[in-house]
């Protein structure tokens, strides 16, 4: 749920999926040469961010080029809630 308020509308930010990570691609968004709107088609869906870069560029090193943007490793929702389990992962 988390994940999908963060769809980079209305002021928020853009976070995508990659491997199981999670990344804020918003600071990413000025510098990528696709532009913005290529980024937003992924942003706050699981999977499809990393569906759409594996499809126009998968010769790219995404942890390398976003790895400062790493916010933390996607869990499902019981699974994050039971035992205050997001509170470990910190």
């Amino acid at each position: 749920s988390e994940l999908k308020l963060r769809n980079g509308r209305r002021g928020r930010d853009a976070w995508g999926t990659y491997k199981g990570k999670v990344y804020n691609l918003t600071p990413y968004l000025k510098f990528h040469p696709g532009g913005v709107g290529e980024i937003m088609r992924g942003a706050g869906k699981v999977g499809e961010a990393e569906r759409l870069f594996n499809e126009i560029h998968p010769w790219v090193n995404w942890d390398n080029m976003l790895g400062e943007c790493l916010i933390g490793i996607l869990v499902s929702e019981p699974e994050a809630v039971e035992e205050n389990k997001l509170d470990t992962l910190d």
